[in-house]
């Protein structure tokens, strides 16, 4: 064991870099990593450090590989974590001297996070100091190893959606109009960490107006929840190994509303939908087109991101959505060179979570689910229904 991960594990990752390094005529693979929630996974899953502050580099060799942070981050950074240097100066110029020391000087090196997490002074340096390497992005080859969890990790994420639904029961039995946003979610915070929760992201939708939820992802507010009100709450948290959930529900505090009733009705209807079409071979594509269809047909449209792969990042690929021409690799829609995975695979994991609105943004609806694509199917790790969950009041508006 080195932290929350067993050696072998760990070393299956590492061999799994390597092939896509020989395979892809790779010199080796340098990964960008960054504090922010959805750029720092690969650290995690290649050297199973949580990274909590600043940023840093994976570089992984044929025959060794190291982690190199800045040395401020010596002071926070557990002493279990393998492989890891703090050089003294500045860690691009450590990696530089580490693949100058490794006789890599020429070819092609495939850089994670080049396109979408790489400072432009560190680009620099490297390009200066190594000018016959080809620096690629190599992201997309790097999701198509990660997006296939293994048992431990699958056993990882259902131990961080037993966390995340406890967390959201914490809400339903404290949350009742006269609470603010803020004090309404608070009680999920304490419950989540106390069960072993890392990172955490909540987020809220509502509207100044009783009976609507305006589209709008924010953090929990200081506005006052009041009878009439719709709130949707979207909790996100990492587990003890790392790995990312997602849980969305919507409240209804004492009247109902026809038409939120409608559109939350057909949110569930697009994940019961996904329930039972997704398997392996199945196109992600086809998928956010069959649920454009469903709003449309009702005389609504899709808004956020209908849904996509979750690890050790809270956006992995394959992306449900559809398909573009775009070569900007950090665009959260399947582009160019994302054809490997526009079909789903056994042991994939997708957070599947379409948002549907009305064309003036007034009204809309959001929940989420994870599942865990098998081999004939997909498993809901939530046995939670979709129904708005109605706090105090029977009526119809």
């Amino acid at each position: 064991m080195i932290i929350t991960l067993e050696q072998t594990e760990r070393e299956q990752r590492l061999q799994a870099v390597r092939d896509v390094v020989r395979e892809k005529n790779y010199k080796g693979m340098l990964f960008v990593a960054d504090s922010y929630l959805g750029k720092k996974g690969s650290l995690r899953y290649l050297f199973d450090n949580h990274l909590i502050h600043r940023y840093g580099f994976g570089l992984v060799l044929p025959d060794d590989q190291y982690q190199i942070l800045p040395s401020g981050l010596h002071w926070c950074t557990d002493r279990r974590v393998p492989d890891t240097l703090f050089p003294s100066d500045h860690e691009i110029m450590e990696v530089v001297r580490r693949l100058k020391g490794h006789n890599v000087t020429t070819g092609v090196v495939g850089v994670v996070g080049l396109n979408n997490t790489m400072k432009i002074e560190d680009f620099h340096y490297l390009t200066r100091e190594l000018p016959d390497i080809e620096w690629v992005d190599a992201s997309v080859a790097f999701d198509e190893i990660r997006s296939i969890k293994s048992k431990t990790e699958i056993e990882g994420i259902k131990e961080a959606n037993r966390i995340i639904e406890e967390s959201f029961d914490a809400i339903i039995d404290h949350i009742k109009p006269g609470l603010t946003e803020e004090e309404a979610v608070s009680v999920a915070y304490s419950t989540a960490h106390a069960l072993g929760a890392k990172d955490t992201l909540y987020l809220t939708l509502s509207s100044e107006q009783a009976g609507a939820v305006e589209p709008y992802f924010l953090n929990p507010r200081p506005k006052v929840i009041k009878d009439g009100d719709y709130l949707i709450v979207s909790l996100e948290i990492t587990g003890p190994s790392g790995h990312w959930v997602e849980h969305s529900r919507m409240f209804c505090f004492g009247q109902r509303d026809e038409e939120m009733e409608k559109v939350a009705g057909l949110v569930a209807k697009c994940i019961q939908y996904a329930e039972v079409t997704m398997k392996p071979g199945v196109k992600v594509t086809d998928i956010q087109e069959q649920v454009e269809k469903m709003a449309q047909v009702e005389g609504y449209h899709c808004g956020h991101l209908t849904g996509h792969g979750i690890g050790m990042d809270v956006i992995e690929r394959p992306f449900v959505a559809r398909q573009t021409n775009t070569a900007f690799v950090g665009v959260e829609v399947p582009g160019k060179d994302d054809e490997e995975l526009l079909y789903l695979k056994e042991g994939m994991v997708i957070s599947f979570h379409p948002q549907i609105m009305r064309t003036d943004k007034q009204k809309s609806a959001y929940m989420s689910d994870v599942f865990v694509i098998t081999e004939d199917g997909a498993e809901r790790l939530s046995s939670r229904n979709h129904e708005v969950i109605l706090i105090g009041g029977e009526t119809i508006r």
